[in-house]
């Protein structure tokens, strides 16, 4: 399967004039793109945003379980680091399952 980089922006707007939040435009990108796996270097660049917000970004989107943070290697750079995607939906399913019971 390959993963092509998507560009979703190129506005150039700051923050405060964005229409969609920082976090929304993270998550779509990612789940447009899964199962790539970026690093925050990447993945700020590909939505066109400053690498430090998309990383506490990215690190907020953790705690739902519908993304993952692991040591992998970034489908753009191809460096072994931190990277996130989006969860498996299969580990979905098991977490909601174990909650529920």
């Amino acid at each position: 399967m390959t993963c092509d980089t998507l560009q979703l922006t190129g506005d150039g707007l700051p923050s405060g004039a964005r229409e969609v939040p920082l976090a929304e435009l993270v998550s779509t990108y990612l789940r447009a793109s899964a199962p790539c796996a970026f690093c925050d270097v990447c993945l700020a660049v590909a939505v066109r945003e400053p690498v430090e917000a998309v990383h506490r970004t990215v690190e907020g989107l953790t705690e739902p379980a519908q993304f993952t943070r692991k040591t992998g290697r970034c489908r753009t750079c191809r460096s072994t680091k931190r990277i996130v995607t989006r969860a498996e939906p299969r580990r979905l399913q098991a977490s909601s399952v174990r909650a529920a019971g």
